[in-house]
């Protein structure tokens, strides 16, 4: 039972985590005084979208009817420096995330199944049923509605779209669509957005079936090859480390792709991934919020409970 129970609460921290803030980033600036911006120019990542961080201030200096849309505030201050706005970051991830972390949720509980072919039966008709609805979203004509509701506010949102205006897209449609938007907001080159959406849209397609590819690897591995079980535990658990390599990398990108039409001209740097930086006249601050907690604590639960579960298993071998 230890084996399961850890399992299960590593299971549950993910499906938490996923609807969570996982990393925040500040910006502070003499432009911006503590008194009417006490957490800085501060926006939240989460795995399938990108929001503001900003509350509502009531304060003897500033008094707001709603608070101040920091997302689009540090997309601006961005774009002085050639900086895409932050929509053109991890546009493919955040789209097959919710099939993603679905999947995790499988493996799972298929790794606590301790009959072999109960076990393979769920997790191939599983593998099955996130199949269908991958494809039905990813392609099919109002696919974006079957997608997560943080996905379909942030891009709703940041493109200020009324619900008929995109109640008939496919979720690979309004990748295209909010991928296009973000990289001509500001800096209208038609030829590179062109080239750039083309590659994003291959890569894309290329997600989906590699997805597919993948799940049919773990079915027919499950059934052929033991050492596969150990897989459908230690791939949730290295989650905290993808998710920190992803970030790592888009932020190396924005920094390393400023445009030309720039305002001011800065040299290629990287954003800071993990604690204070700066930039200019701005002071940058960088950390994992709760999410990523829950995301780090499920890992540590999934580790211990793999190695019980090894254990277990040579124990019942002698």
């Amino acid at each position: 039972m230890a084996y399961r129970l850890l399992t299960m609460i590593g299971l549950v921290l993910i499906v938490f985590a996923f609807f969570s803030p996982i990393w925040w980033v500040s910006l502070r600036a003499p432009q911006y005084p503590d008194t009417a911006f006490p957490q800085g120019i501060r926006i939240h990542f989460h795995i399938d979208g990108v929001f503001s961080g900003c509350k509502k201030i009531e304060s003897a200096e500033k008094s707001e009817d709603e608070a101040l849309d920091c997302k689009h505030e540090m997309d601006a201050i961005n774009h002085y420096v050639g900086m895409y706005p932050i929509a053109a970051g991890g546009p493919v991830e955040r789209t097959v995330s919710p099939f993603l972390f679905s999947l995790l949720v499988v493996m799972l509980l298929a790794f606590v199944i301790p009959n072999p072919k109960v076990r393979l039966g769920f997790f191939a008709v599983s593998c099955a049923a996130i199949a269908v609805w991958m494809s039905m979203a990813l392609y099919g004509k109002g696919g974006v509605l079957l997608m997560s509701p943080n996905y379909i506010s942030d891009f709703r949102d940041t493109m200020e779209l009324n619900f008929d205006e995109y109640a008939n897209w496919s979720a690979l449609q309004t990748l295209q669509e909010s991928y296009t938007e973000a990289l001509g907001r500001y800096f209208r080159d038609r030829v590179v957005i062109a080239e750039r959406v083309d590659l994003m849209m291959t890569i894309a397609h290329g997600v989906y079936w590699l997805i597919l590819a993948g799940m049919a690897v773990l079915v027919v591995g499950l059934w052929k090859i033991r050492q596969f079980y150990w897989l459908l535990i230690l791939i949730p658990a290295l989650i905290p480390v993808f998710f920190v390599i992803e970030y790592a990398a888009w932020l190396w990108w924005f920094g390393h792709n400023l445009n030309d039409m720039a305002a001011f001209s800065v040299k290629p740097f990287m954003p800071t991934v993990f604690g204070d930086g700066k930039v200019a006249q701005f002071t940058t601050y960088s950390y994992p919020h709760y999410g990523y907690g829950m995301l780090f604590g499920a890992g540590l639960a999934l580790g211990l409970a793999a190695l019980i579960r090894r254990k277990q298993m040579a124990d019942e071998d002698e």
